[in-house]
């Protein structure tokens, strides 16, 4: 069984002079930002999010909303420092108190546990009918194109049963930018002595100027 993949369709704009609905335009906004994403992510891969914002790159779609047996499985590259491999269990638990995903796990790709097959797994076995396995990268390299899917398929084969899909990983977002600029506020708060290091640097004294 193969991942699923959505190409991205061709748009054609509408003249300024034309009046349209709110919901054609709306329509419309959605469209512009599938084919911008494709440009730097290639073919879009199906997404599964409930209530998407307006003029989210996943609105506009009800059948592809979550089900309760749909699962999630974010998978980060692994580390062989465990407490980076910890940092995604946090990010796995945030991400289910803030969707509607029942079924979400954790997965390495490499260097630690649980790998995507260990992953997938757990989740057939909580009763899922359909595994969504989203890259934790911020860009489409060989990972995203090749590794990921190969072990996805091969996590696959035990359970012929329940599809699945790899999603398109982070990429370029605007909320990217907030989270950036909220980052770099912090440190240069705590290198002015204001605030405590965070939690990912905390502990390691990385947080600090360098001459």
């Amino acid at each position: 069984m193969h991942p699923v993949s959505v190409p991205s369709q061709p748009f054609t704009a509408t003249p300024a002079k034309q009046v349209v609905s709110s919901n054609a335009l709306r329509k419309a906004i959605h469209f512009v930002n599938l084919r911008r994403a494709g440009k730097s992510s290639g073919n879009l891969a199906m997404n599964s999010i409930s209530k998407p914002a307006p003029g989210s790159e996943t609105s506009g779609r009800e059948d592809f909303a979550v089900g309760d047996k749909d699962a999630v499985v974010i998978v980060d590259h692994g580390s062989r420092r465990q407490e980076s491999n910890l940092l995604l269990n946090d990010f796995v638990e945030m991400f289910r108190a803030k969707t509607s995903y029942r079924i979400v796990e954790p997965a390495h790709m490499e260097l630690a546990e649980p790998t995507i097959k260990d992953a997938f797994g757990k989740c057939v076995q909580q009763g899922a009918s359909r595994v969504i396995v989203s890259p934790y990268f911020l860009s489409p390299g060989r990972h995203w194109k090749q590794d990921i899917p190969a072990l996805a398929a091969e996590a696959s084969r035990e359970h012929s049963n329940i599809p699945y899909l790899v999603t398109a990983p982070l990429g370029l977002h605007e909320l990217m930018v907030d989270i950036m600029n909220d980052r770099i506020k912090y440190c240069l708060r705590h290198v002015a002595g204001d605030i405590d290091e965070c939690t990912v640097c905390a502990g390691t004294g990385k947080c600090r100027l360098y001459s």
